[in-house]
């Protein structure tokens, strides 16, 4: 086993044991029937989407970067070819989700930090389209040791997953994408390193426009800016289809404010009022 440094992001679907306890027994009558296939859409339904979303952002970002080489100068070709390269794992766990970064210091940092860039684009990505489609989703997101374990190395193992599980159960409190100190770190870090190619620079840049995609919290922690301009830029989006995806997400937070307000749940009211004051704050944007 190779244990190393990780960036990982650990998604949780908030919601799911409510939606799981609906499920009885097998059913054994059609009315029975259609209440069982209803909640299987609130729970499992909404773990498989969520799945697929994140396999079609990654396939999506891999085809991306099928870039023609023929438009670069032959001699800077394979430096050209090097600065795309990335690696980052990803896998899901009943109702979570984890991206896993191994942070090698090749080509001056430039491979890791492309692959922390694409996390946080994801993050970003998948986040605002949890929100549109009427699921809350949290994240939790650190540098850490880990190791790769299972069939072909496809998990990862060790303190960095745990970090980030405690993250975002213990300190995220209302939906967003907390990132920690040690991720920040190591942004810093790469940012200041002195570089002695063109892959060491693009590598400073990349971690600038990562640091870009952070902001901080009016609780003092540091969070994922996933409705600032850098995220809309990271994910391609145009500025309609950004609006439109924001202006139904703001509408599902809303709606469920209002639906705890409803019912007295302080606790869940005051958390997605923190979301909607943060959506509103980005109203400019």
């Amino acid at each position: 086993m190779v244990f190393q440094n990780y960036l990982v992001v650990f998604f949780d679907i908030l919601g799911q044991k409510e939606a799981l306890k609906k499920i009885g027994e097998i059913p054994s009558s059609e009315l029975e029937k259609q209440k069982f296939l209803e909640s299987i859409r609130e729970s499992i339904g909404v773990v498989l989407k969520l799945r697929g979303a994140f396999n079609a952002f990654f396939k999506a970002t891999l085809d991306s970067h099928s870039t023609n080489e023929n438009l670069v100068a032959p001699k800077h070709r394979k430096k050209f070819v090097a600065s795309l390269k990335e690696g980052r794992i990803f896998y899901s766990l009943s109702d979570a989700t984890v991206i896993a970064v191994p942070l090698t210091d090749e080509n001056e940092n430039c491979t890791a930090i492309n692959g922390v860039y694409s996390a946080f684009t994801a993050t970003c990505g998948i986040g605002l389209l949890a929100f549109a489609d009427g699921v809350s989703i949290r994240a939790g997101l650190d540098v850490g040791v880990a190791t790769e374990i299972g069939d072909g190395g496809h998990e990862i193992y060790g303190p960095a997953l745990e970090r980030t599980i405690y993250i975002e159960k213990e300190l995220a409190e209302y939906p967003r994408f907390l990132v920690g100190e040690k991720a920040l770190n190591y942004l810093t870090w790469v940012d200041n390193q002195k570089y002695k190619t063109k892959c060491g620079e693009i590598a400073k840049c990349t971690a600038r426009r990562c640091r870009k995609m952070i902001i901080q919290d009016t609780d003092g922690w540091f969070m994922l800016d996933f409705l600032g301009e850098s995220a809309r830029e990271a994910l391609g989006q145009k500025k309609e289809t950004f609006k439109i995806a924001v202006n139904s997400a703001q509408n599902f937070v809303k709606s469920q404010y209002e639906k705890y307000t409803g019912n007295r749940n302080d606790k869940l009211s005051s958390r997605y009022f923190r979301l909607l004051r943060y959506f509103q704050s980005k109203q400019s944007i």
